[in-house]
């Protein structure tokens, strides 16, 4: 079979999401993004697809065709969460309003969709964009895309519960013109325990895994990912050297697959604080754990039970916190090497957001962070993908192909009063539990 559903990735960065579209059988024809180190990134990692820099603020359909040939099936990716405002209103009904700056991301992105009328959509951006004007935001993108056909459904899902070694969650509006059945991809892995103490944002929308551990494997941990590559030293930078150890883990082996050497194992130099919470604490340890004398007077202003994840030491038998662009920096999270006395390298952090070896990143080591801390976990998107996959293939090619992974599928009707709340009719597919439907 060659037929491939073809994907379109804008603001496509370093290409998280293509890669795992990429891997779940899609055809990548190209990415946008505004950044020339990402597009960079993306052109070296993906020869079959175009890349593109630009500003999505001013693309045009006719820019795209121009550029790319072919139908394009699927759209990915999404504005940044600081681009919306819905002082003026983001869909036509309540008038939208290009003159303010935040929303012209948003406004053209939607009018790129109109006009290339891809069969699906998977928008992603993060959960706290739910909070954004108490939820106005959430269903102004739903009545949006709505107003152009398409029927979008929210849901947040944790990299973790998808075998990314990282408790980093993600809100995506998956969604199709087709009238297509949505399909969310079950989770893989779990941990009853993970948020037994903490009153979870959008629990609702989180349903899928949190909480749940039975028939799925165990979080994937910072040792089961980054045990076997080489030592490291502050400051210093290894490249093209051999793994420290033979491949001990399911995950190593799958990061190894297409690479004989590790590249990028680059860490940070630090300053004083950071080296002195890099060679005193313990695994799970954090600032509270270091003589307050030893901390700057900023430290004695924060109370004892917030701020938990500055300067903390990841364990080896857990999964990391969120990568963000500032894993080099201890006191920004955690972030700290469980047992090297360092924050963590450009490599550990790429396989801690599940980029395999072989993905090389373009730029100066800041622009790298960048880039890897702004990705989506390509795993994460591998899943999104697998779940669509029999849908796409129907829509795209009318084809029936049987499902690669265990979904939940939901109806895509849903009144505004119910976008938030997940209340649509929901089914498992075949062969999952009715139970994981409550």
């Amino acid at each position: 079979m060659t037929d491939k559903p073809r994907v379109l990735d804008l603001f496509s960065g370093a290409g998280g999401i293509a890669e795992g579209f990429r891997s779940a059988g899609f055809q990548i024809v190209g990415g946008i993004d505004s950044w020339a180190p990402a597009v960079e990134t993306f052109s070296a990692n993906f020869p079959e697809a175009v890349g593109i820099e630009a500003d999505l603020r001013k693309v045009t359909a006719a820019d795209v065709t121009a550029e790319i040939d072919g139908k394009i099936d699927i759209i990915v990716g999404g504005p940044s969460c600081q681009g919306f405002s819905t002082s003026g209103g983001l869909s036509r009904a309540t008038g939208r309003d290009s003159s303010d700056p935040r929303n012209k991301l948003f406004l053209n992105y939607v009018d790129l969709v109109e006009d290339l009328e891809p069969s699906w959509i998977v928008f992603e951006n993060v959960p706290g964009l739910l909070l954004y004007d108490q939820g106005r935001v959430a269903l102004e993108i739903v009545a949006a895309f709505r107003e152009i056909g398409y029927s979008l459904l929210p849901v947040i899902l944790l990299a973790a519960d998808y075998g990314v070694p990282q408790l980093r969650r993600r809100l995506f509006f998956i969604g199709n013109r087709t009238g297509s059945e949505v399909s969310f991809p079950e989770p893989t892995h779990g941990n009853a325990n993970l948020w037994a103490d903490y009153a979870l944002p959008f629990a609702h929308l989180s349903r899928l895994g949190h909480g749940k551990s039975h028939d799925v494997a165990q979080h994937v941990s910072f040792a089961d990912a980054c045990s076997d590559l080489p030592i490291l030293g502050e400051g210093e930078s290894l490249d093209g050297v051999a793994y420290r150890t033979r491949a001990m883990t399911a995950y190593q082996r799958l990061m190894r697959k297409g690479s004989k050497t590790v590249g990028q194992h680059t860490a940070a130099d630090l300053p004083a604080l950071d080296r002195l919470a890099a060679q005193t604490l313990a695994p799970g340890q954090n600032w509270r754990d270091i003589p307050i004398d030893d901390l700057p007077d900023r430290f004695k202003k924060i109370r004892r039970y917030d701020a938990t994840t500055l300067l903390k030491r990841l364990r080896p038998d857990a999964p990391a916190y969120t990568i963000t662009t500032k894993f080099n920096e201890a006191t920004t999270g955690a972030f700290i090497h469980p047992s090297q006395p360092r924050t963590l390298s450009l490599r550990e952090a790429a396989r801690l957001q599940s980029f395999p070896d072989r993905f090389a990143f373009s730029g100066s080591v800041s622009q790298v962070r960048h880039q890897i801390g702004n990705a989506v976990p390509p795993l994460l998107a591998q899943a999104i993908a697998e779940a669509i996959y029999p849908q796409a293939m129907q829509d795209c090619f009318a084809r029936k192909v049987e499902p690669i992974r265990d979904r939940l599928m939901i109806q895509p009707s849903l009144t505004d009063g119910d976008i938030l709340r997940l209340r649509a009719p929901r089914r498992p597919a075949a062969g999952v539990p009715a139970e994981l439907v409550a």
